[in-house]
């Protein structure tokens, strides 16, 4: 029997993605509004991925490439192990700040997108934005949508904090912070609500993305706050 399984399934395997998740991703780019009117449909058109299913993939690529931005000699491990030493922490025998730092920046990468989903679910069943009677599932399909070219674009860009210095790591934040409320702003207000006026477009995409923006914000902290102590409890340090 001839073998029927293609690249597309490989990659389905390893990244939870193929063609039509793909094809998702350059129509949130392109053409927001058609991926928008695909999630009133219960099968999304037979064309599109569901898109918190696709948030997830990128989630797990950016997971993938890990190894890149998280190292020993990385900029960013070298920050937190910075911490860790600024904050006076007293090392076990055969610890080293590097090593703590990575340990760190693991934990919090892992956690911080199950703080993200957490916040999103949950302020979702409060946030009437849509200018239309939405159901709840109807709503968590339309903000995933509205992320989906800022999660692309933070898998992409992710690695690159392996060529930033780690005095700069602050400042790159900063600049894609306010890359992916411009991207979510102007998805949302390319699709999201297509029977709206223009004013009205804007500044629910505007909110909706500074909304998106604060809940980003909210986890990460609160992931920087979980992974330094569950690393602080798991090699009993104390600080001095």
């Amino acid at each position: 029997m001839q073998d029927q399984v293609t690249l597309d399934d490989m990659a389905e395997d390893i990244f939870g993605l193929n063609v039509r998740g793909i094809r998702s991703i350059g129509t949130s780019w392109i053409n927001p509004g058609e991926y928008f009117r695909s999630a009133l449909g219960s099968n999304w058109d037979g064309r599109f991925t569901p898109s918190i299913r696709l948030w997830f993939s990128l989630i797990a690529l950016a997971s993938l490439l890990q190894f890149i931005w998280i190292g020993s000699d990385t900029p960013l491990v070298s920050a937190y192990a910075d911490g860790f030493r600024n904050a006076g922490v007293t090392l076990t025998s055969g610890l080293t700040f590097e090593a703590l730092g990575e340990r760190a920046a693991l934990w919090i990468y892992a956690i911080a997108p199950v703080f993200q989903l957490l916040l999103f679910l949950l302020c979702l069943a409060f946030i009437p934005l849509w200018g239309r009677k939405t159901t709840y599932s109807l709503r968590v399909r339309f903000l995933f949508i509205a992320m989906i070219p800022s999660g692309s674009l933070m898998a992409a860009f992710l690695p690159a904090m392996a060529l930033v210095p780690a005095t700069h790591l602050t400042a790159l934040g900063l600049i894609l912070g306010v890359a992916t409320f411009f991207l979510d702003a102007i998805t949302s207000y390319r699709g999201a609500f297509p029977e709206l006026r223009t004013f009205a477009r804007i500044w629910r995409s505007a909110l909706l993305a500074a909304i998106i923006l604060a809940l980003n914000v909210v986890a990460n902290i609160a992931a920087q706050i979980a992974g330094i102590v569950l690393v602080t409890n798991q090699y009993g340090l104390s600080v001095s």
